[in-house]
């Protein structure tokens, strides 16, 4: 567990979620679903149970070289960040992961630090040596954050998603070296 500030000089931790957060990153992250297109995932396909919660925290916490951190503020969940490596002899050393910050708590360096707090992890993680993610090409912000932390386009695919409104969206790879 470590503490941070934001930028407003509040004080939040990240710290690995254990089996009691599952309820709480249940509801922080139909919060999250509900107010952005931003997301692979819709509010009416997250259909988790807490006891189907409690195993996903277990199987990144039980995995070395899979990680899940927790953004906490004020004891609420504002922050997710997970990895999860490739399983492949051949792509063993890459891995992707995804971030999200709670609506309220966007552009105050959760997301940030979040991620900062993940590559230094992954540099200490021996056979990880490439980290990637993907996000929508729409989404300028986490665009702008990817490339303030070193990361480079990998490629893109193109109308990889279809907003409920109908209107395509590309996705960018984009990935950093870590070793």
């Amino acid at each position: 567990m470590t503490s941070h500030l934001t930028k407003d000089g509040r004080e939040f931790l990240i710290r690995r979620p254990t089996e009691g957060d599952a309820e709480n990153i249940i509801h922080y992250s139909k919060i999250l679903f509900e107010s952005t297109d931003q997301v692979l995932t819709t509010l009416e396909e997250y259909t988790i149970t807490v006891e189907n919660e409690k195993i996903w925290i277990n199987n990144f916490n039980q995995n070395p070289n899979a990680l899940v951190l927790v953004a906490e503020l004020d004891n609420q969940i504002v922050g997710l960040l997970f990895f999860m490596p490739n399983t492949k002899k051949k792509n063993s050393h890459t891995g992707e992961f995804g971030v999200s910050v709670h609506p309220h708590f966007q552009g105050v360096k959760i997301g940030r630090i979040l991620i900062e707090v993940f590559l230094t992890w992954a540099k200490e993680n021996t056979p990880i040596e490439k980290v990637f993610l993907n996000v929508f090409d729409t989404n300028r912000n986490a665009i702008k954050l990817y490339q303030d932390l070193g990361f480079t386009e990998e490629g893109r695919q193109v109308k990889a998603i279809k907003q409920l409104t109908g209107e395509y969206v590309d996705t960018i790879q984009m990935y950093v070296e870590i070793k």
